[in-house]
């Protein structure tokens, strides 16, 4: 079933709250919107907003002054004047819904939660609509469906939300034992003597061929919550099938003043098991099965086997952020940054399959995503038709 909405063309703005650490006491309050959301703005443009009382304190409502003094535990609020968003889907399909779980295919180009210039143009929008047109006289006295992981705005495919409290921390739960299973698999593997080298290797280059990938595989299966993924990747991945096990981990970047998820030595363990399905002239196509969940994962994993999804304008080979390089999209999803944004779109990235128990019920479900065209395997765009609208969406 597909849903859809009509877009406004402006919005009814947003409200954005920061609660202060200890890190930040003593700052006063236009230092700390200048250079912890220098994305959102510069230092001239908070001074204005918040001379216009944009900015509130939460315990009282009433507008601060640039030079207010911050205090541990205070809470500040800004609202953002409405604006116009930049354009993007305006529809999600149904792939399975009860009173606990909802299950959507996600179109790429479609943010999942509000953020910088995206607020109503979103999954979390297009389910607050669906929830008050269909959900609430389908199942009387259910709640609003809440995604319990994400994907990147130009990554399309499975999604799964909760529709109760209960529902969501069980979920949650699973997602992150199945990560801890992924790491807890890797370090139990590196100490045995049969995948010792390729461990070695895998430390070194962070990435490997061959060995005990199948029984990875087998081993992914058993978790009780997993993802797979269609990948188009930049160049002729030579091995047939292996892992990478790159740590991930924020770095330093411009615009981010929480830094940016890439290849980092000091970052978590992270495992992406991968196999090529076809190699075009000058592109591979993957299936990717992640082990552990980090942020941007296929995308940093693939740029650190050499290879970049096809179209990417943050990841480059090795896994590190391409600084130098300006966003193509230009749709400004952090404040049209000079740099390239993990929101900027241009890659394929599909989440195609995804397994998990089901929260209330525990029975096993497996829900899939149509493949994009740009995703498919040339025997699959000859047995059937393209699913949906074009993948990429810039």
């Amino acid at each position: 079933m597909e849903f859809s909405v009509s877009y406004a063309t402006i919005n009814d703005g947003f409200m954005y709250h920061d609660k202060i650490s200890k890190h930040h006491v003593g700052s006063v309050v236009h230092d700390f919107y200048s250079k912890n959301h220098a994305a959102s703005g510069t230092a001239e443009e908070w001074l204005q907003r918040i001379q216009n009382n944009q900015v509130l304190l939460s315990a009282t409502g009433k507008p601060v002054a640039p030079d207010t003094v911050l205090k541990a535990g205070e809470r500040l609020t800004y609202f953002r004047l409405p604006w116009a968003e930049p354009e993007a889907p305006s529809s999600i399909s149904v792939l399975y819904e009860d009173e606990h779980v909802l299950a959507v295919a996600k179109p790429a180009g479609l943010q999942v939660l509000p953020k910088a210039s995206f607020c109503q143009r979103t999954v979390l929008g297009l389910l607050q609509a669906y929830q008050q047109q269909v959900r609430c006289k389908r199942y009387a006295g259910s709640q609003q469906p809440v995604p319990v992981h994400r994907l990147g705005r130009g990554t399309s495919g499975v999604l799964l939300c909760s529709c109760t409290v209960a529902a969501r921390q069980k979920l949650c739960r699973d997602f992150r034992a199945s990560t801890e299973m992924g790491v807890r698999s890797s370090t139990h593997s590196s100490g045995t003597g049969e995948s010792e080298g390729r461990r070695q290797q895998g430390a070194a280059g962070g990435c490997s061929s061959g060995g005990d990938s199948r029984d990875d595989c087998t081993a992914a299966l058993e978790r009780p919550l997993g993802k797979t993924y269609r990948a188009l990747v930049s160049g002729i991945v030579e091995q047939d099938e292996g892992e990478v096990d790159v740590a991930i981990g924020p770095v330093s970047y411009p615009g981010l003043s929480n830094g940016l998820f890439a290849a980092s030595p000091s970052g978590k363990p992270a495992r992406s098991l991968f196999r090529v399905l076809h190699r075009h002239a000058d592109s591979t196509l993957m299936e990717v099965t992640i082990l552990t969940g980090r942020p941007h994962q296929i995308r940093i994993h693939m740029a650190a086997l050499g290879h970049p999804l096809l179209g990417d304008p943050l990841y480059g080979p090795g896994g590190a952020p391409m600084v130098a390089v300006v966003s193509g999209s230009r749709l400004g999803a952090y404040g049209d940054a000079g740099n390239a944004m993990p929101g900027d779109c241009g890659y394929h990235l599909h989440s195609m399959d995804l397994h998990f128990h089901h929260p209330e019920t525990g029975a096993e479900m497996r829900l899939t995503a149509p493949v994009p065209a740009a995703l498919q395997t040339p025997q699959e765009a000859a047995a059937c038709p393209a699913a949906g609208p074009p993948h990429s969406f810039a």
